[in-house]
């Protein structure tokens, strides 16, 4: 840290925000609950789009080359010593990586979202590989927040325990919304608690927190009803979003977006795609290796293209990822 830094003095509240899926969605919950509260907060999300939450506003973190573990460093050592709160999402893939951000942040607290399967390149393919990395994030001997949907995962659970973590499991908030933001915010509470922040204004503030334009939702483009869930990622969480629209397969055209960089992904994927009987499998981006049962591949350019696949009357499930046409067409979208 730099010297008279917030972080360096050890005067912030800290938190360190892990897991596969869910980390933005939980910092930006506990930015608005800490600043409720009066506290200068800083906060920084990876996500999609990298971005710095701060008593300024919003800033998207701009990269003149693509993403890297040392970014969190960097961006530690730029905070104010006015910083009162620090919400930090790890962002490291690399297991050799993981430990970089407790050990830089020094959190009072960390929350562990999940274990699902993801970046099964570097990871693996099961939740239990997950977990194997994950836990390598957070750190030895700390206070750590779980949902309390992962008291049942002895595998974990015997992790940390090794670790010599200090851990407390977190109900789902009682709140409208997708099931996945409740457990978010229920961690994100449970954090708050921890923190010594009064329940009630924290909860009305992460109440108000506004969607992001990437998050899972149901849009009109042009008279179709097109299902925005290219940033879900892992097949689990990808699958309990179509079944939360109560769609027939039969009705609703799939669209698969792929990345070569991702093919555990998509092989994770195929099983799905092949065994459910969607009206059509259509996949775009780069052209896999191999398609599943009678998916299609479609070579599309631009965002027009994009929007060209959609007509009135249909409904399109979109999934996979969401790097390319489906985050410009987020963008667009907006929220």
């Amino acid at each position: 840290m730099t010297p008279g830094s917030a972080l360096n003095q050890g005067s912030a509240l800290r938190v360190l925000v892990n897991g596969s899926r869910g980390k933005s969605s939980t910092v930006r919950f506990l930015h608005a609950a800490l600043s409720a509260a009066g506290l200068q907060t800083f906060a920084r999300i990876t996500g999609v789009e990298p971005r710095e939450y701060s008593p300024d506003g919003v800033q998207t973190i701009s990269r003149s080359s693509g993403a890297h573990v040392e970014e969190m460093r960097w961006w530690l050592r730029k905070l104010p010593v006015s910083a009162q709160a620090v919400v930090l999402e790890n962002s490291a893939i690399s297991p050799d990586f993981q430990a970089l951000a407790g050990k830089w942040s020094r959190p009072d607290v960390t929350i562990l979202t999940n274990t699902v399967p993801d970046h099964q390149e570097a990871w693996g393919p099961t939740s239990a590989c997950a977990a194997d990395v994950l836990t390598g994030g957070i750190p030895a001997g700390g206070q750590l927040i779980l949902p309390a949907g992962l008291e049942a995962d002895k595998y974990l659970l015997n992790l940390l325990t090794r670790r010599r973590c200090r851990f407390e499991f977190a109900e789902a908030a009682q709140a409208a919304g997708e099931k996945h933001l409740a457990i978010n915010l229920g961690l994100a509470i449970a954090a708050a608690r921890r923190l010594g922040l009064e329940p009630e204004p924290a909860l009305q503030a992460m109440l108000g927190v506004q969607g992001d334009k990437y998050d899972f939702r149901v849009v009109n483009c042009g008279g179709a009803e097109v299902a925005m869930a290219f940033s879900a990622n892992d097949v689990a969480s990808t699958r309990n979003l179509f079944r939360s629209l109560s769609w027939s397969p039969h009705e609703t055209r799939l669209v698969y977006n792929h990345r070569r960089d991702r093919p555990g992904r998509f092989r994770s994927f195929i099983d799905w795609l092949n065994n459910t009987p969607w009206q059509e499998v259509l996949i775009i981006g780069d052209r896999p290796p191999a398609r599943p049962g009678s998916a299609g591949y479609m070579k599309v350019k631009n965002k027009e293209g994009l929007l060209g696949l959609f007509h009135p009357g249909d409904r399109i499930f979109g999934c996979g990822n969401i790097a390319g046409l489906p985050m410009s067409l987020a963008i667009t979208l907006g929220r």
